[in-house]
């Protein structure tokens, strides 16, 4: 299953490279690569984790985009699969706020899978032409969660991104 979602992430990626039209980072046809690090705790251990994210721009603002993160170093394995949209008010500076919606697959060795939907909000700040640093805040509420086994069934999180676009 891992493999082939990589694949698929992998080919996304291509075919965007393809498509793409040279564009501000949020305008109708410019697309997203993003590498994530970041560091996570679950079931008594600390994780690394490792992403890789895609994001087409179908209208100007508009981004639809799919994410693949890897938690490392920890058992039991877990990877997560996260479908997308945002919405980036674009102006005259800087500065452009953003909102967003996902959906988000979680892939536990040994248990049952967890789905959850989510939203965040940020602001977008232009370092240049085709790059952006991101903060912002997340929030993710699990629908198919256990309290038993899991510490909570939803979590808010701040997000730090650095990400370009072609």
């Amino acid at each position: 299953m891992k493999t082939a979602i990589a694949k698929s992430v992998i080919f996304l990626m291509l075919s965007l490279l393809s498509i793409t039209a040279i564009a501000g980072p949020f305008d109708k046809g410019s697309a997203r690569f993003s590498l994530l690090l970041g560091s996570g705790r679950a079931f008594g251990d600390d994780y690394t984790i490792i992403g890789l994210g895609v994001g087409y721009y179908a209208y100007n603002g508009l981004e639809l985009g799919i994410n693949l993160d890897s938690w490392q170093g920890g058992t039991p394995s877990i990877n997560q699969l996260t479908p997308e949209i945002r919405y980036v008010f674009r102006n005259q500076t800087a500065i452009n706020p953003y909102v967003g919606a996902l959906y988000r697959w979680t892939f536990i060795e040994g248990l049952d899978d967890l789905t959850a939907y989510g939203l965040r909000a940020g602001v977008y700040m232009t370092t240049g032409r085709t790059s952006y640093i991101g903060l912002g805040v997340a929030y993710i509420e699990y629908t198919d969660c256990n309290e038993q086994i899991y510490v909570s069934c939803s979590e808010t999180y701040p997000e730090l991104s650095i990400a370009f676009s072609f």
